[in-house]
């Protein structure tokens, strides 16, 4: 049985996920060798150019390794008398990954995944200038929003204003989300290369 999986979301800069790939699923439990208990995955990433998998456990830990070398061990059900951390097996069940060890309702809402309440494109120069230069199409939402100079002496710019995320907000990238976006060509798109089209 494999359980859905979250994107795996980091701030490292793009080079840092080059060769990786987001796992959509992945196993119930994980735990390497040496470890204590089980933990439950989180997300999860391929490295395409080593035959290595990395899951980020919901406590925090990383379990992974080896695909080949058995690096990790992986169970649908931990075998009976061992123990299972209970920050993972309580945000699992909170999140809605599976059902509640307790038979109470849980609840647990990650901040990364909702979108942000300002579009990513405010107050910077993610737009397309349109006729007239007082108004710019937000390259991330596809609003139409007004233009401004900002920044003070020492870090003067153009920009387009801060405003909330359209209804055209482009998809988020896997590990970034909307953190990293740049303009390329008069599109946006994540400064790791991946695409966030709408």
């Amino acid at each position: 049985m494999t359980v859905a999986l979250l994107p795996p979301i980091t701030s490292a800069p793009a080079a840092a996920v080059a060769g990786m790939e987001p796992l959509a699923e992945g196993p119930r439990f994980v735990r390497t060798r040496g470890m204590s208990r089980w933990h439950r995955p989180r997300s999860g990433v391929r490295f395409t150019d080593r035959e290595r998998t990395v899951y980020g456990c919901w406590c925090g830990y990383g379990v992974g390794g080896s695909e080949k070398a058995g690096a990790f061990l992986a169970a649908d059900e931990p075998p009976a008398g061992e123990l299972v951390c209970g920050t993972c097996e309580g945000r699992a069940a909170g999140a809605g990954q599976d059902d509640s060890p307790t038979g109470r309702a849980l609840v647990f809402s990650p901040r990364s995944i909702a979108p942000p309440k300002n579009c990513p494109a405010s107050r910077r120069g993610l737009y397309a200038e349109l006729p007239g230069g007082r108004v710019g199409l937000c390259l991330a939402c596809g609003d139409h929003q007004p233009l401004r100079a900002m920044g003070g002496p020492y870090n003067s710019r153009y920009a387009i204003v801060q405003h909330p995320p359209g209804a055209g907000l482009v998809a988020p990238c896997p590990f970034h989300r909307w953190q990293q976006l740049v303009a390329v060509d008069g599109r946006v798109r994540c400064e790791c290369g991946r695409e966030v089209g709408r």
